[in-house]
């Protein structure tokens, strides 16, 4: 089992994160495949909503509803105006009871503990605009605003169409949720972890609170972002003693209502969070960093599944924008240096890409909002996928690279600004070790290959091609002859790719920038001989090469 490493910090990569669900390779399972495309599009601000912002909302949206999920008889000393209440233990026998899957609802308990259940169990149904209120019944009282003792009535209506063994499982983990609702003050959490240890001990807060603030000892930390990608390290045992805790509680819920949905009987959160914890004066372990053994391959699938919509690339036209807004973000020219010296966006810094990993005390702020560049975009988008697994959440490639910015007819400039080095943030030794590694050995030419060259290499040498474009996409023509495998279930789709790790391979999409964070995927993992179409299916059809329509599977 993985103790607190800086393992972690490849995994924090944070998402912009009010994404739409990323799609999931095909399982057979659909509990797993739904927790799976969940986890990789948690909610903004995970799905709390303030009481004050609530109480606004309240009067601007006539048609918001209102789920209060304690008792009846908590409901009846007093609730907000116009909620209805369904105790938690059977929303999922009630669904009738709500609106249709697209309906804007805020649900609320006491202190929010429930609520926060109920939220995540709503969203993983597919109720798409679900949201907790922060603080319950008692922040909302706190701050005087009105309540009522008027019971109101839910208009029934008819279930929405769910898998019988999703709804099976949200229900079976929601009626079975123990007296306390699951929950474990601080100081019943030290008793317990000195005389019944439990099976496992589950940190979900982001690396960097981690490493800032300690953790309990004996934890693990599987960051709520990337939570099922460890489900292969939960124990087989469904019936497995389970304490997960957060800072404040919220996230853990999240991931204790995750974990009851596969099955898992015995689960507890930590009441109050890591702040509880600490609050007491319980002991705290230090976030010391340590080597640590990945998983490679799942970092991978867990990163780019887990993409925004725009892939972290970013328009021409929109970052001159965002300059305007943000000054303080960092642009990072990757290009050698002599390119460099002949024109390059005000304010930016030059790292060469081959040199990326020996000036990390160039970007020493994880968290900083950045946007690399260099002449095409397929050399930026190579570092930002590196980065970006490194644990820069806020890289970006602006696409297209100096050559679209021109064409915009933005501005460069030959004047220079220096560097300002600080400390490089620490990794985990054995992935920088890779990705230096991989920087090392990038040759001229960094992987791409021309529309003219592959036209070519098709006719003399065909490699095997794989199209990571999205279904709509593949749908208007293929290149002949490629497979297609859609990027984001690309490395849970490992069992599609060549079995011969020295086969040539040429990796496409529309543009080039998706098919450069495949192309590094199949890099890192082994395969010797992949490059990326410069230009993507764009470059290929300006050529006048043909397309053909893709063969029904």
């Amino acid at each position: 089992m993985r103790k607190f490493t800086l393992f972690a910090l490849i995994l924090a990569l944070i998402l912009p994160l009010a994404l739409p669900f990323a799609p999931v390779a095909a399982q057979e399972n659909i509990v797993e495949a739904r927790l799976e495309a969940y986890n990789a599009s948690l909610p903004p601000a995970y799905g709390n909503v303030s009481v004050d912002d609530l109480s606004v909302e309240m009067i601007e949206k006539p048609d918001l509803l209102i789920l209060d999920v304690r008792q009846p008889e908590e409901y009846a000393e007093g609730h907000l105006p116009g909620a209805i209440n369904i105790p938690l233990r059977d929303l999922a026998k009630n669904l009738d009871a709500l609106p249709d899957l697209n309906a804007e609802i805020v649900v609320y308990c006491g202190s929010g503990f429930r609520s926060s259940i109920a939220m995540t169990a709503l969203q993983i149904l597919g109720y798409t605009k679900v949201r907790n209120m922060k603080g319950g019944y008692g922040a909302w009282t706190a701050e005087e605003y009105t309540t009522t003792t008027e019971a109101f009535e839910a208009a029934r209506g008819t279930v929405p169409e769910i898998e019988a063994e999703l709804l099976a499982a949200v229900d079976a983990a929601l009626s079975g949720i123990p007296q306390g609702w699951g929950a474990i003050k601080a100081e019943d959490l030290n008793i317990k972890l000195i005389e019944t240890p439990p099976d496992l001990l589950i940190d979900v807060r982001k690396v960097e609170e981690v490493t800032e603030q300690g953790y309990i000892a004996g934890a693990v930390n599987w960051p709520l972002e990337q939570f099922m990608s460890f489900a292969g390290e939960l124990p087989e045992d469904r019936s497995a003693d389970i304490v997960v805790y957060c800072a404040a509680g919220h996230r853990g819920n999240m991931a204790a209502t995750m974990l009851r949905i596969l099955g898992y009987t015995n689960v507890i959160n930590l009441a109050g969070g890591f702040g509880a914890w600490s609050t007491a004066g319980l002991p705290v372990e230090s976030a010391a960093p340590a080597a640590a053994t990945f998983d490679l391959a799942g970092l991978l699938d867990a990163y780019i599944s887990g993409l925004p919509a725009n892939f972290n690339a970013i328009r021409a036209a929109d970052l001159n924008a965002l300059l305007a807004e943000n000054p303080d973000i960092l642009l990072v020219d990757v290009r050698t240096a002599d390119e460099f010296e002949e024109g390059h966006l005000a304010g930016a810094i030059n790292v060469p890409l081959i040199e990326l990993t020996d000036h990390l005390d160039l970007l020493p702020d994880l968290n900083r909002d950045m946007v690399v560049y260099c002449g095409s975009g397929h050399r930026s988008a190579i570092a930002m996928t590196l980065l970006n697994l490194l644990g820069y959440q806020n890289a970006k490639s602006l696409l297209g690279g100096v050559k679209a910015w021109t064409a915009a007819e933005l501005p460069i400039t030959t004047e220079v600004v220096e560097a300002q080095a600080g400390t490089a943030p620490q990794f985990d030794p054995d992935l920088l070790a890779a990705v230096d590694a991989y920087v090392k050995a990038i040759p001229a030419g960094f992987y791409a290959i021309s529309a003219d060259d592959l036209n070519v290499t098709l006719i003399e040498n065909p490699p095997y091609l794989i199209d990571v474009r999205t279904s709509e996409e593949v749908a208007k023509g293929v290149i002949e002859g490629a497979a297609h495998i859609e990027l984001r279930s690309f490395v849970s789709q490992m069992d599609q790719w060549p079995a011969d790790k020295s086969q040539p391979i040429v990796v496409y999409c529309g543009s080039g920038h998706r098919s450069a964070i495949a192309m590094v995927a199949m890099q890192l993992l082994g395969y010797t001989d992949v490059r990326s179409l410069a230009g993507g299916i764009g470059a290929w059809t300006a050529k006048e090469y043909p397309l053909v329509m893709p063969v029904a599977n």
